[in-house]
C-alpha cells in the first residue's frame, strides 16, 4: 500500500485529480431602484489583488448551498444584505489549470452599507447602460446585458414539497400527524437558511405535521408565523380539488413574497394551475422530491421564470 499511497484514484498524482475539480462559486447581479431612466441601477466591485471590476461573487464553502453562499458573497463583498431572484445561470471560465463554475442570482440590494475591506476596496453603482465601460471581463457584461430579456424584479412565490417523513406504514395514529423523520428535520433546518436567501415571505402551510414541522425553522428565522390551509392538505385537497388551484392563483396574481408548503398528490394541481406542472431541467410527470421547491418568479401577476431548488448542495 505504501507504494501506491501517494496516488489518486485516477492513478495519477493527488494535485491532477485536484487540477480535474471545479472550482464552485456563486454570485449575483446587484441591483437596486434608482431616480434614472431605467428605475434601476446594478454594483460593481473592485478587487485590489487583480485590479479588475467585476459582480460580487466568491466560492461556495464546503456544504454550502449555493443560493447561500450567493447572499454570503454579496454581502461581505458589498456589505449590502441580497434578496434572490431569479437563477441567471452558470458562468464557466479556466482559472489556471481548473474550471471555474459560477452560479449567478439577479438580487435586489435591501438594507447595508459598503466598508472598504482586503478583498473589496471600492464599490460602484451604474445604470446598466454604463456598466458596460467599466467591467474588466465580457462574460460579466454579457450576463448584465441578459438581465432584462427577463423580468428580474420580481416577487417569489415558492411551492415546497414537505421535508423527508416517517412512513406511513411506521406510523400507528393519523396520517395528518406523521412527523418527519431526523434527516427530515435536518433538510428542514437547511431549507430555513436556504428559503432566508429569498428574503422575507409569508407562509402558508398545510394543517399535517410534517408540513408544519418543515416550515417551522424558516419561520423561527423569519419571525413570521404559519398561516395554516386545509386545502393544501391531502385530505383536503381530495375533498376540494380545485381549491389549491384558485389558491396558487390568487397568490401568483397578487404577487407577494409566500412559501407555500404542501404534499405530492396537491402538486401538479397547484403548480399546473400557473402552467408549471413540468419544472426545469425535469421529466413532465417527475415531482419534487422531499424537501425540494420551485421558486415562481412573479412580475405583473404573472410567472416570468421558475427555478427548482433542494435543501442541500447541488452541484447544477
Amino acid at each position: 500500500m505504501g507504494r501506491l499511497s501517494g496516488m489518486s484514484r485516477f492513478g495519477g498524482d493527488p494535485s491532477d485529480e485536484a487540477a480535474r475539480t471545479p472550482v464552485r462559486a456563486a454570485g449575483a447581479v446587484l441591483w437596486r431602484p434608482a431616480d434614472n431612466p431605467h428605475g434601476y441601477e446594478l454594483a460593481l466591485v473592485h478587487r485590489p489583488r487583480y485590479d479588475d471590476w467585476s459582480l460580487p461573487k466568491g466560492k461556495i464553502e464546503p456544504g454550502e448551498h449555493a443560493a447561500m453562499a450567493a447572499v454570503r458573497e454579496v454581502y461581505e463583498e458589498t456589505g449590502f444584505v441580497a434578496a434572490l431572484g431569479r437563477e441567471l445561470g452558470v458562468q464557466s471560465y479556466a482559472v489556471g489549470e481548473r474550471l471555474k463554475l459560477v452560479r449567478y442570482w439577479a438580487a435586489e440590494a435591501r438594507a447595508g452599507r459598503f466598508l472598504a475591506n482586503r478583498e473589496v476596496d471600492r464599490l460602484v453603482w451604474l445604470p446598466p447602460d454604463e456598466v458596460g465601460t467599466l467591467m474588466s471581463y465580457r462574460r460579466d457584461a454579457k450576463l448584465t446585458a441578459e438581465l432584462t430579456a427577463v423580468p428580474f424584479a420580481t416577487a417569489p412565490v415558492i411551492v415546497l414539497r414537505h421535508c423527508g417523513a416517517v412512513a406511513r406504514a411506521a406510523h400507528r395514529d393519523a396520517d395528518a400527524d406523521r412527523p418527519l423523520t431526523a434527516a427530515g428535520r435536518a433538510q428542514a433546518d437547511r431549507l430555513g437558511e436556504v428559503l432566508a436567501a429569498y428574503g422575507p415571505a409569508a407562509v402558508l402551510s398545510s394543517p399535517s405535521l410534517r408540513c408544519l414541522e418543515s416550515v417551522d425553522p424558516y419561520c423561527i428565522r423569519a419571525g413570521v408565523a404559519v398561516e395554516v390551509v386545509p386545502a393544501l392538505s391531502e385530505e383536503g385537497h381530495a375533498e376540494q380539488p380545485g381549491a389549491a388551484a384558485e389558491l396558487i392563483k390568487v397568490l401568483v396574481a397578487e404577487g407577494g413574497p409566500v412559501i407555500v408548503c404542501t404534499h405530492r398528490p396537491v402538486l401538479p394541481a397547484l403548480l399546473g394551475a400557473v402552467g408549471h406542472a413540468a419544472q426545469p431541467g425535469r421529466a413532465s410527470d417527475e415531482l419534487l422530491l422531499p424537501g425540494e421547491f420551485v421558486a415562481l418568479h412573479v412580475d405583473g401577476g404573472a410567472v416570468a421564470a421558475v427555478d427548482r431548488h433542494a435543501p442541500y448542495p447541488t452541484e447544477g
